[in-house]
């Protein structure tokens, strides 16, 4: 949450009635040690001084305030080594805001005098007034060697007894490894948290350079005391809206149901895996064979089917020109016996179909001799 530079009294909007807080004194404690000057960072970068960011929530937080209860009034005590009543009680928004802008460091305090702050209250606030307000004290301390002195009990039993007063600290401080001497910010803020009541508790906060901490527990300061949970039950989270809680729902359930596919998966292929694999049957084998050979040789491949087809069955008429062997008889010729023909040119070495040689010779008449009936 970012607090604007700068506010004016118009822009600010009342809340209703019935939900208006009750009517509060708010006593703003300003430490204006040299301390204050020193950065907040944001990641690694110097961002903003103590005293420019202070500022702004100061006037951030009274134009909220006045938003919600317009007779809501303010008063600034600065802090040296004494306490000093600066500014009256108002509800004047602009002539705060004045005086804030005015607030600047005013060199290195060795000490501080805690007394001086609550005889500073009672002096400028009447307890015995009975009005329904309640008076607040937020104190914003910055100092990381100079211990507060122990108040005197009686000044704070007076302020505690009467059951309307309420002390808040902001303690801002150097990390303990910038600190030289024997004080350290610890004792510092022990220091700060016994001044609280234990019959009407304040909220505490400490803070190095974090800049956005601080804008935080000013936001939590804006709560009325009367109304508050204490500061360890405190929470300014708020429940989403009933769609961002549905669609957060849906998400969880897509999530779910997407783990439970993969992890379905998972158990299937584990059981592929731890099942045995039993060798393949002669006729599995052999269909196994018959696909890798149509793999290979594709549609045409002689071996797609193992099945044989017969040779289609011989005519019953025989060929023309068909001759049995010498001996034989043949079937259109009754018992007559034929004789094949006999190339004799050829065979022993004569000259073809034109040889005159013997048998021997390879000689011959070159012409084939049949006997023809």
């Amino acid at each position: 949450m970012e607090s604007p530079k700068s506010l004016g009294h118009s822009e600010a909007k009342m809340a209703p009635e019935h939900i208006r807080s009750p009517k509060e004194k708010i006593i703003f404690c300003i430490d204006l040690d040299h301390s204050m000057d020193e950065y907040f960072m944001t990641g690694e970068k110097l961002n903003d001084t103590r005293i420019n960011r202070t500022k702004q929530l100061l006037k951030w937080f009274i134009e909220q305030k006045s938003s919600w209860n317009k007779d809501h009034e303010f008063a600034i005590v600065v802090l040296g080594e004494k306490a000093v009543w600066h500014m009256d009680f108002t509800s004047d928004t602009m002539l705060l805001t004045h005086a804030i802008d005015e607030l600047y460091t005013m060199g290195r305090f060795r000490s501080f005098d805690t007394t001086s702050l609550f005889r500073a209250i009672l002096q400028n606030v009447d307890l015995d007034e009975d009005d329904g307000s309640v008076i607040r004290a937020i104190m914003v301390y910055t100092r990381s060697d100079v211990l507060p002195t122990q108040p005197e009990d009686e000044i704070l039993e007076v302020l505690h007894s009467s059951g309307r007063f309420y002390f808040d600290c902001v303690y801002i401080h150097n990390k303990n490894s910038e600190v030289q001497g024997s004080i350290k910010p610890q004792d510092i803020y022990d220091r700060l948290t016994d001044l609280e009541s234990v019959q009407y508790p304040g909220y505490f906060y400490e803070l190095a350079r974090l800049m956005k901490k601080f804008t935080t527990s000013m936001s939590e300061l804006l709560a009325s005391p009367t109304i508050r949970p204490q500061q360890e039950k405190f929470s300014a989270v708020m429940d989403p809206p009933p769609s961002v809680t549905k669609h957060r729902q849906e998400l969880k359930q897509q999530q779910q149901y997407q783990q439970q596919l993969q992890h379905q998966h998972q158990r299937e292929q584990q059981r592929e895996h731890s099942q045995p694999q039993s060798p393949p049957t002669p006729k599995r084998a052999e269909m196994n064979k018959v696909s890798d050979a149509s793999h290979i040789f594709g549609s045409q491949s002689p071996v797609r089917s193992m099945s044989h087809t017969p040779p289609p069955r011989p005519s019953s008429i025989p060929p023309v020109f068909a001759s049995p062997k010498d001996g034989h008889t043949s079937p259109m010729r009754g018992s007559k016996t034929e004789l094949l023909p006999h190339s004799y040119g050829a065979k022993n070495g004569g000259s073809g179909n034109t040889g005159t040689g013997s048998a021997g010779s390879g000689s011959g008449t070159g012409m084939d001799d049949a006997i023809l009936i």
